[in-house]
Order: C-alpha cells, then structure tokens, then sequence
C-alpha cells in the first residue's frame, strides 16, 4: 500500500536546515581555526604608547579582539559565497525542494552560523584577558565585562552579529552573482574599490554604518542584510536547473 504526503515549504525548510547544518560543520571548525589564528596576532597588541617620568620608563600597550573580527569578517564572506557554488547547490537535490525553500534554508543556516559567529567573538575577548592573566610579563588592569554592563555588552553582541550576517548575505549575493555570470569576478572588485575609494562610496559608508546611535547602526544593518538577501533570491530563480 503506497501513501502520498504533501510536504509544507515550513517542513522542507526544516528538512534543508538540518541536513546543511551537519554539512556544514567544516564552517564552524574552520570559523574556531579563524578565530584562534586572530587571538594569536591579538596577543601582540593592537596599539603602543609610551613615556617617561623621572627616568622611570611607562608603556601601556593596548590589547583587543579587533583583529578577531577581521579574520572572522573575511571568513564570513567567504562562507556566504561558498553556498552559493554548484557543488552545495546540488545537494538540495537530495530534497523535494524549490529555489524559494534552497534560499530560505541557505539564510537560516547563515543566521545561526552568524549568531554562533558573534557572541564567540565577542566572548574571545574574555580569552585574551585569562592568557595575559596567566602569561603576560606586565600589570593588567581589567576592562568592564558582559556582568559589569550588560547591556552595553549585548547591544555590542548583537552588532557584531549583525555585521557578520550582513557580510555572509554579501558574499551570498556575491556568489548567486557569479554563479549567473562569470563577468562579475570582474565587476565585483571594482565595484567594492570604488565604495571604499569615491567620496560617494565613503559618505555611504558613514551614514550606514558610523553613526552615534547603536540601535540606528543596527537598523541599517538589518535593512542592507535584507537587501542583499533579497536580491540574491531574485537572481538564483535564473539559474539553470540541473538536468
């Protein structure tokens, strides 16, 4: 006796979902390998300042995790175009699926990884504080922490999130481009140099994303996540359709 079921976009959605993730595990451990690599080049200092007072020498070197984040930034970029190759693509076909529910599970696994992303990296900073409290050769004077100003720490959390998700959606967009025309290896750059060149690229650059308003930034971030997703959903219907 044979049944015919009707799957629902929300199951198939689901479905997607928890097969990319255990796919996808290699992002997640290369995304500790990234962050790992950043805290080693933190340990060094992202600033040093130094005087002198009455022959007694003072440096104060200054230690982050900006550096953490830069590495995690290229890593997401680059995460947010793999998706988009033929390879990962053909695996939906594992799945009664559309472009609609590949897409919708492509930005879910992206939101979680991005999530997952975020507060690691906002937390290494905790990992940098226990190695100069353990290793480092000179007096150490304790930031505020997540318990010292919660919510300071979320706002910053949560922007770090952002701002990950919104370069994962990027190089998503990036990749659906490519993927639809090879030109836009060509175009891509050029359009980014010229962003980050031009007066006009510039003073968008600062009316998104420095602002005095964390909640304004995060809006923003939103707004052009959104964006990116939404038109790399538009460009993926002209795909071809594996034979």
């Amino acid at each position: 006796m044979m049944f015919l079921t009707n799957s629902t976009l929300g199951k198939v959605v689901r479905a997607q979902v928890r097969f990319k993730i255990n796919a996808y595990m290699g992002a997640l451990l290369s995304l500790i390998f990234v962050q790992l690599i950043g805290l080693l080049f933190s340990t060094n200092g992202s600033s040093t300042r130094g005087t002198s007072v009455n022959n007694i020498q003072i440096q104060v070197i200054t230690i982050s995790n900006d550096l953490v984040f830069v590495f995690v930034a290229i890593w997401a970029l680059f995460v947010g175009n793999l998706i988009t190759t033929r390879a990962y693509r053909y695996d939906d076909f594992s799945f009664v699926t559309t472009r609609l529910s590949s897409n919708l599970a492509n930005i879910l696994v992206l939101l979680m990884i991005s999530i997952f992303a975020g507060v690691t990296t906002f937390l290494s900073n905790n990992v940098l504080r226990v190695y100069l409290s353990i290793f480092g050769s000179t007096e150490y004077t304790k930031s505020p922490g997540v318990f010292d100003e919660p919510f300071s720490s979320i706002g910053t959390m949560l922007v770090i999130t952002l701002l990950i998700l919104s370069l994962s959606s990027g190089g998503y967009l990036a990749g659906m481009l490519i993927q639809n025309s090879r030109l836009f290896l060509l175009v891509i750059p050029i359009i980014v140099l010229s962003i980050l060149t031009t007066e006009i690229g510039q003073t968008l650059i600062q009316i998104l994303f420095m602002n005095e308003s964390t909640w304004l930034l995060i809006v923003n971030l939103i707004f052009m996540t959104i964006v990116f997703f939404g038109i790399a959903i538009a460009i993926s219907n002209r795909l071809e359709v594996r034979a």
